[in-house]
């Protein structure tokens, strides 16, 4: 083999270990600030929904990463079925008012009739 052969294989090799490191580096980084990102997520929401409660943030310090993630999906989801029932429940006061303006135009209607 020629040794400008044998010089293109070893710099071909180098350069696939070198962006091997550093797609994994960059993956690492990926992780790591995502980890960060939700963390901070979970400290916010303890600061604004339970008042800064310090045994609160304490406990966010201690879990890990898995766990703050799961604990940040079951806030989602619940926020997702607040809304829900917000929907529901400003369709439900309108059938309610629907519905007493409907028994008020009949009492109106028997009272008259009564009247006469």
């Amino acid at each position: 083999m020629k040794n400008t052969t044998k010089g293109l294989l070893i710099g071909l090799g180098a350069t696939v270990v070198v962006g091997t490191i550093i797609v994994s580096s960059s993956e690492k980084a990926v992780k790591k600030i995502e980890s960060y990102m939700n963390r901070k997520r979970a400290k916010d929401f303890i600061k604004d929904k339970l008042n800064g409660n310090n045994d609160a943030l304490d406990v966010v310090d201690h879990l890990s990463d898995d766990e703050i993630t799961n604990l940040l999906q079951i806030v989602d989801k619940v926020n997702t079925l607040k809304g829900r029932i917000n929907v529901y429940g400003d369709n439900l006061k309108d059938a309610a008012d629907e519905f007493k303006d409907t028994i008020h135009g009949y009492k109106e209607t028997v009272k008259e009739k009564f009247d006469r």
